[in-house]
């Protein structure tokens, strides 16, 4: 066993070949055998790579795709096992373990399973068409279902590799820059889900975009946000876009077009699908540094939300054109679990439940120097009574050896958190943990740590003492 989690956390990245790494993207919907409350099918996106021959491993986020659920939110690992059955086509055995929930769908704890049997077959270029039959339950709601399974997969190859001394990658698709983001959303004279009219929200999230090349000029971006203050505490969406530019750099206009899953905090997104179309420009501020703002217009498609959102984006762009592929950066990628030990406040007033929630977070860490990094949080619920809540957080962190086996990491957040009964005073909250780092080989260590988050807006509110345990591992991008 110990074996297979050094390799599904290691695995995840290369082991420091000069290569472009094969990334494997897919969009799937599992629709249900019968409607489940007011769910019908779910929607996700996975990432997942092989970790070893005919074995893969990565993360699914889930989203409520037909029904009245716009909202249900559940994200975690995902773990399967490929056979090939003939020319281009591989039966697939897998299984997923997550949490969340959202849309008065989860009352208790918001674990998620599913397990599936699925045929793979090879369409054109690197995209692959699936077909199976899944089982799926949710702790807590009424969703325990058989599934039937479709889905689309892309094989792309990026350019990083395992390891802060990575030898250079010299092709593949780039990250080009991360962008933390501000935005405002106007609704244009639409109801929330119990007939009140929804309110200005503003939202807080982060932005990551990639190119076919460093030269390239356009790119494709994946966006999330969170509601942190006004209307809709519990807001939240991810969407997936494509962003076509004036200029490959200096100043320069832009126009952008994204689709995604959204809902919660009582906003009426339906079953979840939204579209996104805006413009803005760029400006430069210093080198690999600049500044967006534009504006956007996001409908969901069936459901009372018609919002007009102007927006702030900081970008820290990637890479030299003069130099294609000569820049690299490193990496840290956290998998592990945490649990919040409730305060006084912590449940909003009428909420007896008194558990402990346990939440599955990711942390990607992006290191400005030596020992200085920024760092991106997300976590979904998975036990104690509070489906449904969800944690997004941006800060930077500090780490410092003690020697070749042990680290100390100091870290200060901001973000977005609410949902599941928990008293977040709107969605903005502020945390800071300390973690000790034990390195169980070259690219691998265990990661514990406490720590505290705060609701940040008005007295009182969540103020939960937090522990934490995970697996890191380190790699390197090269733009």
């Amino acid at each position: 066993m110990k074996n297979l989690m050094i390799a599904i956390i290691s695995g995840c990245l290369l082991n420091g070949q000069a290569q472009a790494a094969p990334i494997e993207f897919r969009y799937g919907v599992d629709v249900f055998a019968e409607s489940q409350g007011t769910l019908d099918a779910l929607q996700s996106i996975s990432v997942m790579r092989e970790i070893r021959p005919g074995l893969h491993f990565g993360q699914t986020l889930y989203s409520a795709a037909a029904g009245d659920a716009g909202g249900l939110f559940l994200g975690g690992f995902e773990l399967l096992k490929r056979l090939p059955v003939g020319q281009g086509t591989q039966l697939e055995f897998g299984g997923f373990i997550g949490g969340g929930g959202g849309a008065a769908l989860v009352s208790g704890d918001g674990l998620m399973t599913r397990a599936h049997i699925t045929l793979r077959h090879h369409l054109f270029a690197g995209i692959s068409g699936t077909l199976g039959l899944s089982y799926i339950d949710i702790s807590g709601s009424p969703v325990s279902t058989p599934a039937l399974s479709f889905g689309l997969s892309r094989d792309t190859d990026f350019a990083f590799a395992s390891g802060k001394d990575a030898n250079n990658v010299t092709s593949g698709r780039v990250i080009r820059a991360i962008k933390p983001l501000v935005k405002q959303f106007d609704p244009q004279n639409n109801l929330k889900r119990d007939g009140t009219a929804l309110g200005t929200m503003t939202l807080v999230g982060f932005e990551a975009s990639f190119a076919a090349s460093p030269e390239a000029r356009n790119e494709t971006f994946i966006q999330a946000t969170g509601a942190v203050s006004g209307d809709g505490e519990g807001y939240a969406d991810i969407q997936v876009g494509y962003r076509w530019k004036t200029a490959p750099s200096g100043l320069r206009a832009f126009a952008e077009v994204a689709t995604g899953f959204g809902g919660g905090g009582g906003v009426d997104t339906g079953g979840g699908f939204l579209v996104t179309a805006g413009a803005g420009v760029a400006i430069p501020l210093f080198r690999g540094f600049e500044a967006e703002i534009g504006a956007q217009a996001t409908t969901a498609l069936d459901g009372d939300l018609d919002a007009l959102s102007p927006y702030v984006r900081a970008s820290l762009n990637f890479g030299d054109r003069k130099r294609p592929y000569g820049d690299a950066r490193h990496w840290q990628l956290t998998l592990g679990a945490t649990q919040q030990e409730p305060n006084n406040g912590f449940r909003k007033p009428g909420v007896t439940a008194t558990a402990s929630p346990v939440l599955f977070e990711s942390s990607l860490d992006l290191f400005l120097t030596d020992k200085i990094y920024f760092t991106g949080n997300a976590q979904t619920v998975v036990q104690g009574d509070a489906g449904g809540y969800a944690v997004g957080l941006l800060g930077f962190g500090y780490a410092m050896p003690l020697n070749n086996t042990w680290t100390v990491s100091v870290e200060g957040h901001i973000g977005a958190a609410g949902g599941g009964g928990i008293d977040t005073g709107g969605g903005l909250v502020g945390a800071a943990r300390v973690e000790l780092d034990y390195a169980l080989q070259d690219n691998l260590a265990i990661s514990a740590g406490v720590g505290t988050m705060q609701s940040l807006r008005g007295s009182g509110g969540a103020g939960p003492l937090t522990l934490h345990l995970g697996l890191k591992t380190a790699f390197t991008t090269f733009h």
